[in-house]
């Protein structure tokens, strides 16, 4: 019996742990299957804008895993991973634990990357867990609260500033639902809605620049609309409490910077000695096992994946989901003798939203706007949590 363990249950780590354990439900001595994870939810990324702005139940935003996982073929282990042991095909839990493998998955997520930035882990507020969202939900009430009270006009205005520092997919959904919700937040606790300022900063030329100009010219005249103040070309010199330094040392100041300026890996894959590329993500082949490894498989966040194309596959969870489901047949077929199929990103588009009723999208390459956009990813969010079950 080969032991398989998964090492996250994201997008693509619990979807092969699902599949995987429908194939071997029925054949307990094909394999045996761990599936590790810090919590005890499989949190659901594509929603956590809202959750921080409270536009959605807290409950909706995560399914707790043992309810996913249906029988005893995959055993759930909480806990959070500290090392890597690759020669002895074990891996090292905090908590003194040790898990021996004969088959490794990586699908342990990102971390925020803040690019080596002074100062941007200690004064801003990150957006990439269940946690996260929470904390920063709970810090944006806090201000708000706070500048209801303030009596210094220049102080309330800094209390009820956002500055959101990343323009890509999560950035620019952030902005979107935040410039709705403060005008709700400020009503609910006595501030002025009129002082309420967001601020939505990204180095390069564009936002959402996976897309294209299009997208760009469109995220920009719909977020301005909503009152959200895009500045591109503005790279982040350093992060002091409630202030950003910008390139000509030009400033703003906020009470709230939230930072989504992209992700890395995190850093033990790199520790354990496997190859890496500068993100610190798992270089992986085409049938998704990490480069000179036969029996150690990187997907999701943690691996960088070439899309066939000269460039590599992007960090979504549609993807993510799919890597993960490929990777569970693979791995049966080589336990069954069968050779392994490559892998081979299927290109359905991706669905941004930028506020509650409008967003932008190129859905099967198709690029679309407005209501349609968020129709669209509704649906897929709800078909996403129907797979589940």
């Amino acid at each position: 019996m080969k032991q398989i363990l998964i090492l996250g249950a994201g997008y693509a780590g619990l979807r092969a742990a699902l599949d995987i354990e429908q194939a071997v439900r029925d054949r307990a001595d094909l394999a045996r299957v761990t599936l590790v994870d810090q919590h005890s939810y499989h949190q659901i990324v594509q929603v956590l804008h809202l959750t921080a702005t409270a536009a959605i139940h807290t409950r909706e935003a995560t399914i707790e895993l043992a309810r996913l996982l249906h029988t005893k073929a995959v055993e759930l282990v909480q806990g959070r991973v500290s090392a890597l042991n690759t020669l002895q095909r074990q891996v090292q839990l905090a908590d003194g634990r040790t898990l021996s493998y004969d088959y490794l998955v990586l699908a342990l997520g990102g971390e925020t990357d803040y690019a080596g930035v002074p100062g941007a882990a200690e004064h801003s507020l990150p957006l990439r867990s269940f946690p996260e969202s929470l904390a920063l939900r709970d810090h944006i009430e806090d201000r708000f609260r706070e500048a209801a009270k303030a009596t210094d006009p220049t102080e309330r205005r800094i209390l009820m500033t956002t500055a959101i520092v990343g323009g890509g997919y999560t950035g620019c959904q952030l902005a979107g639902e935040l410039a709705v919700w403060v005008g709700l937040l400020s009503q609910e606790v006595g501030a002025p809605a009129g002082e309420a300022r967001i601020a939505l900063l990204d180095r390069s030329k564009y936002l959402l620049k996976q897309f294209g100009d299009w997208a760009n010219r469109e995220a920009v005249q719909v977020l301005d609309r909503a009152g959200v103040s895009v500045y591109l070309e503005s790279g982040v010199e350093r992060v002091e409490p409630r202030k950003l330094v910008l390139s000509g040392q030009r400033i703003i100041r906020a009470a709230t910077i939230v930072w989504t300026g992209g992700i890395r890996a995190p850093s033990l894959i790199a520790a354990a000695g496997l190859p890496t590329d500068a993100r610190g993500r798992a270089q992986v082949d085409r049938y998704l096992r990490v480069a000179g490894s036969g029996t150690i498989f990187a997907l999701g966040d943690c691996a960088a994946i070439p899309d066939g194309e000269g460039g590599l596959v992007p960090a979504t969870g549609s993807y993510a989901m799919r890597q993960g489901s490929h990777l569970a047949e693979s791995i049966i077929n080589e336990l069954e003798g069968r050779a392994p199929q490559p892998y081979e990103p299927l290109r359905l588009g991706e669905l941004v939203s930028l506020g509650p009723n409008t967003g932008v999208g190129n859905p099967l390459g198709v690029p679309t706007f407005g209501l349609p956009v968020i129709l669209l990813k509704k649906g897929v969010e709800a078909y996403y949590k129907a797979t589940l079950e």
